[in-house]
């Protein structure tokens, strides 16, 4: 589970509750209280279970801030406990594999380095739903004031016991090297040598998480169904669309104290200016500190039924391929001076286009006609080797 719109927006929501009205003022960080930022959804895959543990940070800061260090366990409330090892900073993960069992409530409890301890209000596994087909549509969308042509994923979910859905994605999409070259500059005896490539950098595929909430509700629909459902919408002008895309929707069934929860965050991440007349104050999740009352905890912990379906297709299923995107980074040819060109093949910066020929030109007077490394690399943007789930 990697989830970043919780940390991103819930920096905010400290300095939201303590401010009253607007008034002009400057941003210091001297009196900022730092929260833990708890992300745990338990389900009812039988997997390795993730929980995502960071700090929010001040306005002028850097982050994210993992939690480092912590002990962090599920506990089943019919007597069955489940420790986490931290996997990656702020990830932590089962050590055994577990899934969510029906008529059973689960607590999540975590003990932080310096000893402060948090636990969650007691949750059961929300009633399971089903994604019943996944389709793309041509759309519009009205993106930062400017209406734009193309995609939306869409998925339907089957009328069932459950009204509230949150949505996540993984997209996997083609990407090609502007120029195919088979030849490569190298520094060899400490000088520049051409020799011939061996290894794939034409075709890379590319995967990227969804980073926004997504969330869906069917309590105001009679069928109690979701239709069409946009999960993902992609510009006409988007380059992930351009040869072959996929993505891998997940659906995971939510409580309505939830999904009130998300949409709030939603308010949160939707509104133009932190300091508008629109202040949201404190986002209350059901996570809490036992030591503190008092201490703000962020986050949500849930347990929730899931399901997911992948769909693939080609930029050309719905356009010409003369209408493709234009190439996502600058590619023009230049030929560097030796020295500047030996820098610049040393730190990986530039891939061979081609031996230069003749005297100085606009291009440069350089030995080597050079471009950016991600017009003639595709591994400096995805990796080489074809997902196992790839259909063609």
């Amino acid at each position: 589970m990697k989830s970043y719109t919780i940390k991103y927006i819930l920096v905010f929501s400290l300095f939201l509750s303590f401010a009253g009205c607007v008034e002009p003022f400057e941003i210091e960080g001297e009196n900022f209280e730092s929260a833990l930022v708890i992300e745990a959804t338990i389900t009812n895959e039988y997997k390795n279970q993730e929980i995502s543990l960071s700090r929010t940070y001040a306005l002028n800061a850097e982050g994210p801030n993992p939690e480092l260090g912590a002990r962090v366990k599920v506990l089943d409330l019919s007597g069955n406990s489940y420790e986490f090892r931290e996997e990656e900073p702020g990830l932590y993960t089962s050590y055994q594999q577990f899934s969510a069992k029906t008529n059973r409530s689960y607590q999540v409890e975590i003990t932080t380095r310096d000893g402060r301890t948090y636990s969650s209000e007691p949750a059961k596994l929300t009633a399971a739903g089903k994604i019943t087909e996944m389709d793309v549509v041509k759309t519009r969308q009205t993106i930062d004031g400017v209406e734009k042509e193309g995609l939306a994923v869409t998925v339907n979910s089957g009328k069932n016991d459950s009204k509230y859905y949150r949505y996540t994605y993984q997209e996997t999409y083609e990407f090609r090297s502007f120029f195919r070259i088979p030849s490569k500059l190298i520094i060899e005896d400490g000088g520049l040598k051409i020799v011939p490539k061996t290894e794939e950098d034409y075709l890379c595929y590319v995967t990227k998480d969804s980073e926004k909430i997504i969330i869906s509700s069917s309590s105001d629909i009679d069928s109690e169904a979701i239709s069409r459902f946009p999960v993902r919408f992609l510009s006409k002008e988007n380059s992930a669309i351009t040869y072959r895309y996929s993505l891998l929707a997940t659906q995971y069934s939510m409580t309505r104290e939830a999904y009130n929860f998300y949409e709030v965050l939603n308010e949160l991440s939707g509104s133009e200016s932190l300091f508008s007349q629109n202040q949201p104050g404190f986002v209350n999740g059901n996570v809490y500190s036992v030591d503190n009352a008092d201490e703000k905890v962020l986050g949500y912990f849930s347990v929730s039924a899931v399901d997911s379906q992948r769909i693939f297709f080609n930029f050309t299923d719905f356009y010409d391929r003369s209408e493709r995107p234009s190439y996502p980074f600058d590619c023009n040819i230049s030929r560097p001076e030796y020295l500047v060109l030996f820098n610049a093949v040393e730190t990986d910066l530039v891939g061979l286009i081609s031996q230069a020929n003749g005297p100085p030109d606009g291009e440069g007077m350089g030995p080597y006609r050079v471009a950016s490394k991600t017009c003639v690399d595709c591994r400096s943007v995805g990796v080489n080797v074809k997902p196992d789930f790839w259909e063609e």
